[in-house]
C-alpha cells in the first residue's frame, strides 16, 4: 500500500514530518523514501541532493524556492528566498525569488556557488568570482584575483584567495568586511561577524562583538560554525568550544568528541564520533530535540535542524514545516 501522509494525500516516495516540541519527533513514513547525499537549510526552506544527483526542496514556497529544476547537480546552496545549484556540466542554475536578479546566474562554468539574501556568488573554473543580484551595499562587486572559496552572507561576502589571504566586500557595518591579515585555510561568514581558520589551525574572528562572538578562544581547530550571535569551533582533539551570546545556553557545548559542528540562530548541533547527534541552546520549537539513530551529516537553520541518516534518508526537527518528498 502507498503511504498516507499527514495531509491525507498519497505520495509516491513517502513523507517526512517535522514536529513541534509538543509532539514526538517522528518520521511518519520512511519506507521507499528517497535517499540523499547532502542537505542544507536556509531560514524557511531546505534542499537535499538526492543519490541520483537531482535536487529536492521543501518548506515555505512563497517565491518558488522549493521548485528545484530538473537535471543533475554536484552541489547546491540556499539563500533567503531562492536557491542555486551547480550542475554536473559546471553551469549554475538558480530558482525562487528574482526581485533583484539573484536567480539570473551568468553563463560560464563554475566549481562552487553560494547564496544569501537577495544575491548569489559563484567561483568560476578560472578561479575568479562572479556575483549577481542586489548590489545595494556592493556585495556583488567581487574583487579581481583568484580564489579557492567564497561565502555569502547578509549584504557582504568573503573569499579565500589562492595566496591563502582573505578578501571581503559589501556592507562593512561593525567592520565585518575588514578581514585581518595573514593566511587561512577556511572562512565562514555570519550575519554580523566572520571567522577564519588560520594556517596554524587557530581561529580569528572579526565584526560585531557586542556579545564577545569575535573573541575566539586559543587552541587549534579543524572547523568553525557561526550562529546569530555566537560561534563554535571543532578542536583538533575533537571536542567543541563555543563563544559569544549565551542567553539560551547556545555556547554550552556538551562534553565528548565530534566530527562536525553546525549552528542555527540560537542553537547548535554536533555530530558525535559515534555518529549520533547532540543539540543544545534554544528549544522553543524543539530544535534541540534531536532524534535517535546514526547520521553522516547535520545542518541547522533558524529554529530547526535536519540530519542525513546513515541509510541516506533525511529527518528534520524543530520549527514546524511539512516535508513532502515525492
Amino acid at each position: 500500500a502507498e503511504p498516507l501522509c499527514h495531509d491525507g494525500n498519497l505520495h509516491r516516495f513517502g513523507c517526512l514530518w517535522c514536529h513541534r516540541p509538543s509532539w514526538p519527533i517522528t518520521c511518519i513514513h520512511r519506507w521507499r523514501s528517497p535517499t540523499f547525499t547532502a542537505i542544507t537549510t536556509a531560514e524557511l526552506h531546505t534542499c537535499g541532493l538526492r543519490t541520483d544527483a537531482t535536487i529536492t526542496c521543501w518548506g515555505r514556497n512563497a517565491a518558488g524556492q522549493m521548485d528545484a529544476p530538473s537535471g543533475t547537480f554536484d552541489a547546491f546552496t540556499t539563500g533567503e528566498w531562492h536557491a542555486c545549484g551547480l550542475r554536473t556540466d559546471a553551469t549554475i542554475t538558480c530558482w525562487g525569488s528574482n526581485v533583484y536578479g539573484q536567480t539570473d546566474a551568468p553563463p560560464g562554468t563554475f566549481t562552487a556557488v553560494t547564496a544569501r539574501e537577495h544575491y548569489s556568488c559563484g567561483l568560476r573554473t578560472d578561479a575568479t568570482i562572479a556575483c549577481w543580484g542586489s548590489n545595494v551595499y556592493g556585495q556583488t562587486d567581487a574583487p579581481p584575483g583568484t580564489f579557492t572559496a567564497v561565502t555569502a552572507r547578509e549584504h557582504y561576502s568573503c573569499g579565500l584567495r589562492t595566496d591563502a589571504t582573505i578578501a571581503c566586500w559589501g556592507w562593512n557595518a561593525n567592520d565585518r568586511a575588514d578581514a585581518p591579515p595573514g593566511t587561512f585555510t577556511a572562512i565562514v561568514a555570519g550575519a554580523w561577524h566572520s571567522c577564519g581558520l588560520r594556517t596554524n589551525s587557530s581561529i580569528t574572528c572579526w565584526g560585531r562583538n557586542y556579545d564577545d562572538q569575535t573573541d575566539a578562544p586559543p587552541g587549534t581547530f579543524t572547523a568553525i560554525a557561526i550562529g546569530g550571535h555566537h560561534s563554535c569551533g571543532l578542536r583538533t582533539d575533537a571536542t567543541i568550544t563555543c563563544w559569544g551570546r549565551n542567553d539560551d545556553d547556545q555556547t554550552d557545548a556538551p562534553p565528548g568528541t565530534f566530527t562536525a559542528i553546525t549552528t542555527g540562530g540560537h542553537h547548535s548541533c554536533g555530530l558525535r564520533t559515534d555518529a549520533t547527534i547532540t543539540c543544545w541552546g534554544r528549544n522553543d520549537e524543539g530544535q534541540t530535540d534531536e532524534p535517535p539513530g546514526t547520521f553522516t551529516a547535520v545542518t541547522s537553520g533558524a529554529g530547526r535542524s535536519c540530519g542525513l541518516r546513515n541509510d541516506a534518508t533525511i529527518i528534520c526537527w524543530g520549527y514546524y514545516a511539512p516535508i513532502r518528498i515525492s
